[in-house]
């Protein structure tokens, strides 16, 4: 058992400590407006902590005793705090715990929580390990356990820390953006003819934020209101693509190429990366057309088959295609705009799923694309199904069964086969296929 386990297992800390554990490890997951109820202690309200992400919003609830409980009292600390989500007007609960739970553990309290209509999302005592024994991680570790970092962890978490400094400076910029748009949303309501004018405010407000980014590849997490363009993903061509880039970029100013694939070569990473230090490179200018149009092509080919896959299937098509176009990067500048308004028809057509989806540009985005650049579509998988669900698996799917022990041989583990039909034990290679959902 690793220090890190050790120390979450057996918490000395106080709730007050845990509950600042538990909203630095949301900042680092990628939520946003985390927001600690009573961080000093009293009445909370049936919610330790206030918390969004990519569209939906969760009330927090923290359940961290100094020793293990039995699965009773976890189920009863979830339950009492599933009584906060309705209270508070949340979408659903996100419970942090520093106790072990199995995969079907695990799914018996989400049952619990979809029984009452609520989404819910677990950290369990593995996957808070997982996440403070990142890179990303090495600081809260040491805050919180007082586990100190080694010469190489050192070296690990400055470089990300850098990286991470800017991103949250950016993500500050966006927060205020996004907080004044909610204050003029309710204000728009007066009169449709102010609210036009609002609108049209707050789309300057964020292009102009995107221009005064230096990056090349803006973040377009909170796209735009745009209405509905009257497409469909199963008839999308090159020429139908290059009209929507015109649709949304429609007043972008000059250099910026509006309705045209890029003809430049371009490169994703940190600011100031080179092409020798970028994160990711994608194709050169004059392989993109021909890229595009096969991705496109085998889109729509597929279509009539993907409408008779099971849920879980869905959405890993779905996700692939996500990525295949944001490594195409076919645009020089709105391409996530795009993507994620193709992903939000995608779920409408497959999933009918008629809420606005909505994919926050956050570290932890970025990290399961660059996943996905090496073949693993598990945390993106998940990312994309938390933003159309808002929960991370869905009955039946891939990334819900992964990790558990193999039913056969007893000695392997259940990992997401590299076609996303469902797991594969890495020792007898037992595939078992996702279900209908």
């Amino acid at each position: 058992m690793s220090d890190t386990e050790l120390k979450l297992k057996f918490w000395r800390g106080d709730q007050i400590g845990s509950e600042r554990l538990a909203a630095t490890i949301l900042h680092l997951d990628g939520f946003s407006s985390v927001d600690p109820q009573c961080p000093l202690g009293g009445p909370d309200g049936l919610k330790d902590l206030l918390c969004e992400k990519n569209g939906w919003r969760y009330v927090a609830a923290v359940y961290f005793p100094n020793s293990t409980e039995k699965l009773k009292a976890i189920q009863d600390k979830f339950i009492h705090d599933l009584a906060g989500v309705s209270k508070n007007a949340a979408d659903g609960l996100v419970f942090l715990t520093n106790q072990a739970l199995s995969p079907g553990e695990r799914t018996m309290l989400s049952d619990l929580a979809s029984a009452k209509g609520h989404q819910s999302l677990i950290y369990h005592l593995e996957r808070i390990r997982a996440l403070l024994d990142s890179p990303l991680g090495y600081g809260a570790r040491l805050e919180f356990l007082d586990i100190e970092m080694s010469h190489e962890e050192q070296l690990s978490f400055f470089s990300q820390w850098n990286r991470s400094l800017s991103d949250s400076l950016q993500q500050h910029g966006l927060m205020i953006i996004r907080e004044l748009s909610k204050k003029i949303d309710s204000v728009a309501a007066l009169t449709e003819a102010f609210g036009g004018q609002v609108r049209a405010l707050t789309a300057a407000a964020e292009r102009t934020f995107s221009l005064l980014n230096a990056r090349v590849e803006q973040s377009d997490k909170q796209s735009i209101d745009v209405a509905p363009l009257g497409f469909a993903t199963n008839q999308l061509t090159v020429d139908l693509l290059l009209m929507l880039h015109r649709a949304l970029l429609f007043d972008a100013p000059p250099p910026l190429q509006v309705g045209m694939l890029r003809s430049t070569k371009v490169w994703i990473g940190a600011e100031n990366a080179t092409l020798d230090t970028a994160t990711f490179v994608p194709p050169e200018p004059e392989l993109v057309r021909d890229l595009l149009e096969k991705l496109l092509s085998q889109w729509r080919d597929a279509f009539p088959r993907l409408l008779t896959l099971p849920g879980p299937q869905k959405v890993s098509e779905i996700t692939r295609f996500h990525h295949h176009f944001l490594q195409i990067h076919p645009f020089m500048d709105g391409n996530g705009r795009i993507a994620r308004l193709l992903l939000e028809q995608q779920a409408k057509e497959l999933l009918h799923r008629s809420r606005r989806i909505v994919i926050e540009d956050t570290r932890p985005y970025q990290d399961a694309l660059a996943k996905a650049h090496h073949g693993d579509y598990s945390n993106l998988e998940a990312l994309v199904t938390q933003a159309i669900y808002g929960v991370e698996f869905i009955p039946g799917s891939p990334c819900e069964m992964s990790g558990q022990s193999c039913p056969s041989c007893k000695v392997g583990v259940m990992d997401i086969d590299p076609t996303g039909s469902g797991v594969r034990c890495g020792s007898c290679g037992l595939l078992i296929a996702a279900v209908e959902s």
